[in-house]
């Protein structure tokens, strides 16, 4: 038992007590197969859960980082320039997963907008610099998605 327990740990000890308890009670097939499909969701969120603030504040980071960069580089455009504002008019402090949510969201379309830029203009840093960045949101996507496995399948 756990004194000061995480999300991430009440998950993971629901999903071994769905192991460990109730799929070795369990003779039919077909409550196996979703026994183990809800044993991929549990990992899955357990993993969610335990990280899903800071990468998506690492990455807000990241993409409105990008996004001034490609802006002072390139140039302003009314597209960028509206992105932009409208992160600084609707980003949050707080560390509540709605308002991280949001935030992120905002700066998701800093994002976009200025790759878009760097692809009209040709500009092969800054592409190359967006790939780094794309890289970085696929590794925490493939941590979340850990060893996802098709169930009742082969």
């Amino acid at each position: 038992m756990f004194s000061r327990p995480t999300t991430d740990q009440v998950i993971l000890d629901c999903r071994n007590e769905l192991l460990n308890a109730v799929d070795s009670a369990v003779s039919d097939p077909a409550v196996k197969i979703t026994i183990q499909m809800l044993e991929n969701v549990l990992r899955n969120v357990a993993e969610r859960a335990a990280h899903e603030i800071a990468w998506m504040r690492e990455e807000t980071d990241l993409m409105i980082g990008f996004a001034s960069e490609v802006q002072s580089t390139l140039g302003a455009s009314t597209e960028l320039t509206q992105a932009l504002q409208a992160f600084g008019n609707g980003k949050s402090d707080s560390l509540h997963l709605d308002d991280v949510s949001k935030t992120y969201g905002l700066a998701g379309e800093c994002f976009s907008v200025s790759m878009e830029k760097v692809f009209a203009a040709s500009h092969t840093a800054l592409h190359l610099r967006s790939r780094e960045i794309l890289a970085i949101r696929l590794d925490h996507e493939n941590k979340i998605m850990g060893e996802w496995a098709f169930v009742g399948r082969g």
